[in-house]
Order: structure tokens, then sequence, then C-alpha cells
């Protein structure tokens, strides 16, 4: 029991434990705190992704003309004294909020538990980034999913992607994208079938990507009436987190700021993809997914979002300044091949972080033994002269 009433205190804070053997390193940061300016940097892409989803939800009743809204979520809109106006700000975050609650609290409550009978079972204390990790995969899945389905994720992938391993520290990938691919693949409906997107029944509204990916390209996002700066701003369906690309960055210049994110891993990102976009583009031979421009690619999907939050993962991630270079531009890389070359998932920047992170080792590995190698040729030269 003296494990399970630790819980609170190591869900925001981190542990009053000491180092006591060498090496002693002092600095103010902790695994927690770290975390914890993760999701603070969040914040902005949160609500605005808020926003969108209740202004899709609000849209889709407009279309299709309901006088009256059913669920709960309803009923607590109305006796609130809040409407349906898809152009009313508050409507719409308030509406996108009901949605999300749910979600975040089924995933922490599922890891709670996890982190705290792993923690009796190894007589520790239970580990930290559980906030972290309930808080992303609630920004990475679709509004609709059902709330089992949303324990089962939080439950892969804490244990199979982090506890299993050892806990904070020691995990080989991103616990909330790992629950997510477990998902994707366990449940490819719920995130890709129709309506998964926005939660108003008999509705379908694909994310900009799928009718990219599905309908012809640039064409189709003309079609639809999207613009570039619309889908920068975040007016569009999608996963609440990865809806705006303005959020994502006022996050990413907050993590950079902070040197709690390397920006040699998004910057890096970036360039991959760009570069891989212009080698696509010149290959395209009317192929609409290759002659898609780079500054379209960024926009789409989560890929930004997830270059700033998942792809930054202090863990998972490379941890040599060269190699942060190289992880960096593998990510981006892999997102403009797995979108133009899987049919069956076109979002690549999931698998191209979870590819790259389980390279990650191998990365450090060779800068780390370059400098080696360096380093006694240049004694061997020393010793010569």
């Amino acid at each position: 029991m003296g494990l399970l009433t630790r819980m609170p205190g190591r869900f925001l804070f981190p542990t009053c434990g000491r180092t006591h053997s060498a090496p002693h390193i002092r600095d103010a940061n902790s695994v927690q705190r770290v975390w914890s300016y993760f999701v603070i940097a969040s914040i902005p892409a949160w609500l605005i992704g808020l926003w969108s989803l209740g202004r899709q939800i609000n849209l889709a009743v407009a279309a299709l003309r309901l006088e009256t809204v059913p669920g709960w979520r309803a009923w607590v809109l109305q006796h609130a004294g809040i409407g349906f106006d898809a152009f009313n700000v508050m409507d719409c975050v308030a509406h996108g909020l009901l949605w999300f609650v749910p979600i975040f609290l089924v995933a922490l409550i599922i890891g709670a538990f996890w982190e705290a009978l792993f923690a009796a079972l190894r007589r520790k204390p239970p580990g930290e980034g559980l906030l972290a990790t309930a808080w992303f995969l609630a920004l990475l899945v679709p509004a609709s999913l059902p709330l089992y389905q949303v324990g089962l994720g939080m439950t892969f992938g804490l244990v199979i992607g982090k506890l299993i391993y050892g806990g904070s520290g020691r995990y080989l990938v991103n616990p909330a994208l790992l629950g997510l691919a477990f998902l994707v693949f366990s449940y490819p409906d719920a995130l890709l079938g129709i309506g998964a997107w926005v939660p108003v029944a008999h509705y379908d509204q694909p994310t900009v990507l799928e009718l990219v990916t599905e309908e012809g390209g640039l064409k189709a996002i003309a079609a639809a009436d999207y613009t570039w700066w619309q889908l920068f701003a975040g007016d569009r369906p999608g996963a609440i987190g990865t809806t705006s690309i303005f959020g994502a960055l006022l996050g990413a210049v907050f993590l950079i700021y902070t040197g709690m994110a390397s920006w040699r891993v998004m910057l890096g990102s970036v360039l991959g993809l760009v570069a891989v976009s212009l080698i696509f583009n010149t290959i395209a031979n009317g192929n609409p997914l290759f002659a898609l421009p780079w500054y379209w690619n960024i926009v789409l999907g989560g890929f930004v979002f997830g270059a700033v939050f998942l792809a930054t993962d202090p863990v998972a991630g490379a941890m040599t300044d060269p190699g942060r270079w190289g992880y960096g531009l593998l990510v981006g890389s892999l997102t403009v091949v797995i979108r133009n070359t899987n049919p069956a998932y076109y979002e690549g920047i999931m698998f191209a972080i979870l590819l790259a992170s389980m390279f990650s080792p191998l990365i450090d590995y060779a800068v780390t033994q370059g400098n080696i190698r360096r380093r006694r040729l240049r004694l061997q030269e020393i010793r010569r002269e």
C-alpha cells in the first residue's frame, strides 16, 4: 500500500531519492520535469485541436440539420447554455473538451494501475512520465475511439513499450506512439474507417491526408476547398494534437528555449522531408503523390507534431549531436517514403519515428566509434611527431 500512496506525488513531481554512488551530476532538471515541460509545450496544439474537433462536429450537426443532438455530451452542453455554433470559439472548445476528457482519464487511470502494479512487484517507487504518456496518447487517437480500446492501447504501450524494460529511461520506443501503433494494427477501422475523425453518426469527413492519398493529390485538396494556411492553423479533421501546425511550432519554440528538446532532431526531420519530397518530385511522372510539393507534405497529417513532441523523446531518440542530425533526417525521409509507397497506412510519421528509434542506438554507436577512431588517429600522429 505504501507504493500505491506515492502515486499522486509521482504523477507530477520527481522522486526524492538521492544518488549515493559516482558519478554525481548536479542539475535542476529531472525526468518528471522534462516530461511536464513536454506536456506544457503541447497545450497550444491541444487548445486549437479542441476547437477544431468541436468545429468539425458542429459543422456536421449543421450539415445533417439535426434538430436534437443525441448523447450525454449534448445534454451537458444544453444544460450549460452552450450551443452548437461552428463559428463560436467557446462552443467548439467546450464540445471538443467533452470528447477529450474521457479518453485522457481512461488512459491515465489504466496507466496508473499498471505503474502501481509493477512498482509493487518490484518493490520500487512508481516511474515518472505517466502523465505525458496518457496525455500524448489522448492527443493522437480519434475522438470516436471506444474507451475500452483506449485502455488496451495504453496497456500495450505502457507495459510492452516501457514497464517490462524497467520503466523510465529504459524503453526503446515512445510508449504513447507504440500504443497508437497497436491500435492501428488491432482496430484499423476505428482509426481509418468511415467517420473515424468526426464523431457524428452518418457523417464522414476524411482527413486531408486521406483525400490526398486516395483521391489524387492537390486536386483533392482544391476540390475540398482547403488552403495551406487553413491547414497550418488547424481547421481540419484529425487527431486533437496533430491538427494545428501553428500550435505545434509554438510548442517547439518553448521546448528549444527551455532546452528540453533537441532542435537538431526537429530541423533534421524537416530537412529529410524536404530532400526526399524533392527527389520524389523529380520522378513523379504523373503520380499525384510523388508530385506533392514539400511545403504541402509539411502541413499534411501529424508530421510537425511528431517531429516536435515524439521524435525528440529524450530516451528513444539519439543522444549524440551528430546522431540527432542523422536520426532527424531518417525520420523526415521515412515519413515521405511511407506516405508515398504504403497504401495501407499513409500517415508515415508514426512508423518513421518507430523505425528511427530502433536505429538510434546504432546511430549513436557509429558516431561514438567514429570519434574514438579520429582521436586514436590524432594520438598516433602526435606520437609520430
